[in-house]
C-alpha cells in the first residue's frame, strides 16, 4: 500500500494533477504542423503556440519538474517530448482558466491590489515554494499570479466568503493552532490488534524506524523509517484522516503516539518536529480552510456549466472533451495500437 502524504491540494489554481503517459507530444509542435488551436473555448482559443509556450515554461523550471516528476512523468520517451497526459492536464487547466477569467470579467470581480498580493503568496506555495516559483520566467510568474487571483475571486463569489486580508488574518489568529507545520512518521498496519502490539513494542524500547521498515504497509514511507513528510492539520486530515491528524497535532516531538484509525488501516504515529507558520506561510491553507470542501466542489460545477455553454472543442491531437454536472476535462486520445 502506498499512502505517504503529498500534502498538496491539487486544483485548477494549484500544482498540476498528472497521470501516467500514453503517447508523446513533441516539444517543438507548432501551429504549422497541426490545427492552429489546441482548444476552442466559446469565442476564445488556446492556440497550439500558447500551449507549447506554457509547456516549455514548465519544462524549463528544473526544480519544479523534479518535484512533480516524483508523482507522475512529465516527459515521453525522451526529454524532447511531453507525455500526452501531462500536456492534456496543462491544456485542461488552461481551458478552465479561460472560462474562469471570462466569468470573473463578466461579474466584475477584482483580481488586482490586495487580491493580487494574496494570489502571489498562494501561487508561490502552490508551485513548490518561493525558489521553484521564482525559477519560472517572469512573464509566466505573472500569468500564474493572475490565474490564482481569478480562481480565488470566483471561488469567493460562489461561496460568499470574505477573502480580504483583514478577514484572512482574523481567521488565522483565531485558529493559529491549525497552521503549524508538522513533520511526522507513521507505521501503517491493517488491524488495531497489530497496531497495539507494535505500539507496546516501541514503548518497551523497540526502534520505531526499524519496525516501520519491517512492518508498515505504507511502502512509500517504510523505507524511510516511516517518515511521511510535513504538512498542516488540514493536509494531514485530507491525507490520513481526521483522527490521525488530531493525534499528530496534539503530539509531542519524538514521543510515539497510541494507535488511531487512518483512512487505510491503523497508524502508530510519531511527531518529528513542529514549526508555527507565519501568516504569509499559512495563507494558502487559511484560504483553503475558509473555503472548505464546498469551495472546490462549487467551482468545479460552475466551470462545468461554463464549459457546456461555451461548447469547448478540442484539437483531436490532444483527445476530446468530457463534461458532466460536476467536472469537465480533456480526455487523452487512445494510444496507437502496437
Amino acid at each position: 500500500m502506498n499512502q505517504a502524504a503529498r500534502f498538496s491540494k491539487l486544483s485548477v489554481a494549484g500544482a498540476l494533477k498528472l497521470s501516467a503517459a500514453v503517447v508523446a507530444i513533441g516539444l517543438g509542435a507548432s501551429s504549422c504542423t497541426t490545427t492552429p488551436y489546441a482548444a476552442k473555448v466559446g469565442s476564445d482559443y488556446v492556440t497550439v503556440s500558447q500551449l507549447n509556450s506554457e509547456l516549455n515554461a514548465i519544462a524549463g523550471n528544473k526544480l519544479f519538474v523534479s518535484k512533480i516528476t516524483a508523482q507522475e512523468p512529465v516527459y515521453g520517451a525522451s526529454t524532447s517530448t511531453f507525455a500526452t497526459k501531462f500536456a492534456d492536464q496543462v491544456l485542461n487547466r488552461r481551458i478552465a482558466l479561460v472560462l474562469i477569467e471570462g466569468a470573473v470579467k463578466k461579474l466584475g470581480l477584482s483580481t488586482s491590489g490586495t487580491a493580487a498580493s494574496v494570489a502571489r503568496v498562494t501561487a508561490e506555495q502552490s508551485y513548490g515554494g518561493a525558489a521553484a516559483f521564482g525559477a519560472f520566467p517572469r512573464s509566466y510568474q505573472n500569468q500564474l499570479i493572475f490565474d490564482t487571483a481569478a480562481v480565488t475571486a470566483l471561488e469567493a463569489y460562489l461561496t460568499k466568503t470574505d477573502m480580504s486580508l483583514p478577514a484572512l488574518k482574523a481567521y488565522y489568529t483565531k485558529n493559529v493552532g491549525q497552521f503549524t507545520e508538522i513533520c511526522a512518521a507513521h507505521i501503517l498496519v491493517s488491524s488495531q490488534a497489530q497496531a497495539t502490539s507494535i505500539y507496546n513494542q516501541i514503548k518497551a524500547g523497540a526502534n520505531f524506524a526499524q519496525l516501520a521498515k519491517s512492518q508498515s504497509a505504507d511502502t512509500n514511507s517504510a523505507g524511510n523509517g516511516g517518515y511521511i513528510g510535513c504538512g498542516t492539520f488540514a493536509q494531514y486530515s485530507n491525507a490520513f484522516g481526521a483522527q490521525f491528524a488530531a493525534a499528530v497535532l496534539a503530539g509531542t516531538p519524538n514521543v510515539v503516539l497510541p494507535p488511531v484509525p487512518e483512512t487505510s488501516g491503523y497508524g502508530i504515529g510519531k511527531v518529528v518536529s513542529k514549526t508555527a507558520l507565519s501568516f504569509a506561510q499559512a495563507l494558502p491553507s487559511v484560504i483553503g480552510a475558509e473555503f472548505g470542501s464546498a469551495g472546490s466542489n462549487d467551482l468545479n460545477a460552475f466551470v462545468s456549466g461554463l464549459a457546456k455553454s461555451a461548447k469547448v472543442d478540442i484539437n483531436p491531437v490532444y483527445g476530446s472533451y468530457s463534461i458532466s454536472k460536476s467536472t469537465a476535462s480533456v480526455v487523452p486520445p487512445k494510444a496507437p495500437s502496437a
